[in-house]
């Protein structure tokens, strides 16, 4: 394996045995051991019972994850800490490790368990499989990634809600930025007749989202709403002050997650609220479950967002005649 791996024989022993090894060698490791169909001894620790008591989490996030997130995080390590676990966390970045890379460090370290937020592919899930340990998919999960166990958050009552009361308002051209490759969340929803969706991407930074601003969200044929999550909506109010947009007056603004002070801007911010502390609890419950070797199917926590109108949304502008 090592003359494979371009490896010497101690680095590949340790990259096996959860020491610290470079990026690369260990990418490299197990890629060798892949092609090889090479399991190590982490089937056998499993079927000996051994526990490291350490669970891993990765949190797969186009740019940054949302503040609100915290909340869930620390919910969900409360239970797992009173319960005897430790939780070793890492974030996906654009500028850091690839996710495959991510996945085997954990597995190195020998994780009881790993939650995944945001699921998507990985060629070392199947080495999770193969070793009995469990994987937890968190608020999304790719159907590439549908073996794996979903807990997540019923925002569809929320969101329907939010559609009423906008369409009640006399809004019929609704539109959702989305930053970089993430997915559109209004997709992921039952869509309200009568109502016309548009998509906005964008890059990371508040340039792009002004350009968006400028070029699509002005002049009478402009969507008359706007769904995005942090931090977007929060730079939304303030762009379209800049570029003379009045919010709700031109442009109503709702936020996919609702913010600690969102009612206390100088327009306070429209918001799909969630409960954080039902989705930690069921996410926990969830990861005790497979550690306890019980069958874990799919979870959708009922209850757990509502919407929450504030000054941002409000009467839909008149269109010009003709």
């Amino acid at each position: 394996m090592a003359e494979l791996a371009g490896c010497s024989t101690a680095t590949v022993s340790k990259a096996l045995n959860g020491l610290p090894v470079s990026a690369e060698n260990l990418r490299r490791v197990y890629a060798a051991a892949e092609q090889l169909g090479y399991v190590p001894n982490l089937a056998a620790r499993s079927m000996r019972q051994e526990k490291t008591m350490t669970l891993g989490m990765v949190v797969n996030f186009e740019g940054h994850p949302r503040s609100e997130l915290l909340y869930t995080f620390q919910d969900l390590i409360a239970n797992m800490e009173s319960a005897g676990y430790s939780v070793l966390l890492s974030i996906v970045r654009n500028e850091g490790l690839d996710l495959d890379t991510l996945l085997q460090r954990f597995l190195a370290h020998r994780v009881d368990g790993l939650f995944y937020w945001q699921a998507r592919p990985s060629n070392a899930l199947a080495w999770y499989e193969r070793s009995n340990i469990p994987v937890i998919a968190v608020g999304f999960r790719d159907p590439e990634c549908a073996q794996l166990p979903f807990v997540t958050l019923d925002g569809a009552p929320a969101f329907a809600a939010a559609c009423r009361d906008l369409k009640a308002l006399g809004h019929r051209d609704f539109a959702e930025i989305v930053v970089d490759r993430a997915d559109p969340l209004y997709k992921l929803y039952p869509r309200m007749r009568g109502v016309r969706w548009r998509e906005i991407r964008i890059g990371h930074g508040e340039q792009d989202l002004r350009n968006a601003v400028e070029k699509l969200l002005t002049g009478g044929a402009a969507p008359t709403v706007v769904f995005a999550a942090p931090p977007t909506s929060t730079q939304l109010l303030s762009i379209a002050g800049e570029l003379g947009l009045a919010v709700p007056g031109d442009l109503s603004v709702v936020s996919y997650f609702d913010l600690e002070d969102a009612g206390l801007f100088r327009t306070p911010l429209s918001a799909i609220r969630t409960d954080y502390d039902k989705l930690g609890d069921a996410v926990a419950t969830a990861m005790l479950d497979a550690l306890s070797g019980r069958q874990v199917g799919d979870v959708m926590v009922p209850d757990s967002a509502h919407f929450v109108p504030r000054a941002s949304t409000g009467p839909a502008r008149a269109r010009p005649a003709g």
